[in-house]
């Protein structure tokens, strides 16, 4: 555990003159050894033990021996705690970081961070939506080799507590029944309820991602896991998104809104909170544009409690404005932005045949 021995945490700037300037008390820790240190004598809280587990046994399958990286946003050490206690007691290796915005936008630190994860079994990212740089997240999560990736931007306590311990193994099973279905989808009609009908077509270029949270392959997955998406050709119509409304910067809206697509963009929006997201669709010359169509494949997720990560995984349909995750959908456009929409209790029809019913998946989906 701790392999690595700089000889400083300072090591990561750029040169000795800006070392002094640039030290004024830090709350990052880059030595793995320190890092660890740290978050072992941070207070343990019980209730995330098993959650901790799920996410470096059951959804990553590591093993004793094997290496994993975790890093971790600074003020969110209850959970590294938690996993580096899972690690150590899975026999595993460990490299873990604490690390905040500044120290995120460090060239020197990056590349180095790098060749660990270069060198990984696994890895674990915990933060939160804005903690750290935007850049950095996307690179611990797509740096290509043999690692699988936990992301775990904006998880909850509340979270970890509760979709965290979902088997992500079944989770996995119920997204292939349904990615198998969707393989040679043309249209999808979702009715949303109050009149609001969307109509979605496929093409032969889309491609089905099941992103369960269930890794055995090189790869990353959002944890909580739990979708099947893909990148869509065109949207027609309205979609009532009652279950919320998520921006890019992680503000939540949770009164009703109707959103009204024509050719794929978005064209108009009905509600209290429009102008809000209006201005986070524009952030991005893209971000008007209907960029995922995703199904929550998480049967444990039950009904919304206001956290994007978990309720977008609940059985049902949400879409995505702007941001297309080109890296599973094989898109060949996306935006920096990104808008969330979920609705509830929706009826889906899938080439003339009901897929979900209030919510709820045909019985060939949710049980095989």
């Amino acid at each position: 555990m701790g392999a690595e021995r700089e000889k400083e945490a300072g090591a990561d700037l750029i040169s000795s003159g800006e070392r002094r300037s640039q030290r004024v008390r830090r709350d990052s820790i880059t030595v793995s050894q320190d890092a660890e240190t740290h978050l072992a004598a941070y207070p343990p809280d019980l209730s995330l033990a098993d959650p901790a587990r799920a996410v470096l046994e059951n959804a990553l399958g590591l093993s004793s021996g094997q290496l994993v990286v975790l890093v971790v946003e600074v003020g969110c050490e209850s959970f590294g705690r938690a996993l580096l206690a899972a690690a150590v007691e899975l026999g595993l290796e460990t490299r873990t970081y604490l690390v905040d915005m500044a120290i995120s936008r460090s060239l020197p630190f990056r590349g180095r961070l790098e060749s660990h994860l270069a060198e990984a079994d696994g890895s674990v990212m915990v933060g939160t939506v804005g903690g750290l740089d935007a850049e950095f997240r996307r690179r611990v999560c797509t740096l290509p080799g043999r690692r699988r990736h936990a992301h775990m931007v904006g998880v909850s306590e509340a979270m970890m507590r509760q979709s965290l311990r979902s088997d992500w193994s079944e989770v996995h099973q119920v997204g292939e029944r349904l990615r198998q279905r969707l393989a040679r989808a043309r249209r999808i009609d979702v009715d949303s309820g109050l009149g609001c009908t969307l109509r979605v077509d496929l093409d032969d270029s889309a491609r089905w991602h099941n992103g369960s949270g269930w890794l055995r392959k090189p790869g990353f997955s959002n944890l909580p896991g739990g979708e099947v998406v893909t990148c869509p050709a065109r949207a027609e119509g309205a979609y009532r998104a009652d279950g919320g409304v998520w921006l890019h910067d992680g503000t939540a809206i949770r009164a009703p809104h109707v959103l009204r697509f024509h050719r794929g963009s978005l064209v108009e929006v009905e509600g209290p909170d429009a102008e809000a997201i209006w201005r986070a669709a524009d952030a991005d010359p893209q971000g008007r544009r209907l960029g995922q169509v995703a199904f929550g494949t998480n049967l444990n997720v039950l009904t919304p409690i206001g956290a994007m990560l978990q309720d977008l995984k609940m059985p049902g349909l949400h879409l995505v404005l702007g941001y297309s995750c080109p890296e599973h959908t094989g898109a060949g456009w996306s935006a920096s932005s990104m808008v969330a929409a979920l609705g509830r209790r929706l009826d889906v029809v899938v080439d003339g045949e009901p897929l979900l019913v209030r919510g709820r998946y045909a019985r060939s989906v949710s049980h095989g």
